[in-house]
């Protein structure tokens, strides 16, 4: 399965990338998404089969980016 990891900040996208690479037959999509408007142009690029979204990012935040998907 194709991950995709949306966090603002960096040792959280480190973290859950590590996590997510020990399961077997899931793949972290690179680059993370940094904000929920590059998540969004990342998802429209890669269709990932999971997204990893933080609640709380500048901007968009993971909630509007699970409502506008």
């Amino acid at each position: 399965m194709k991950i995709l990891i949306a966090d603002d900040e960096p040792l959280a996208r480190d973290r859950l990338t590590r996590l997510v690479k020990q399961i077997p037959g899931c793949t972290v999509l690179q680059p993370c998404a940094e904000n929920g408007q590059q998540a969004l142009q990342l998802i429209e690029r890669y269709k990932p089969d999971i997204v990893l979204l933080d609640i709380g990012m500048p901007g968009l935040d993971g909630l509007q980016v699970a409502a506008q998907l």
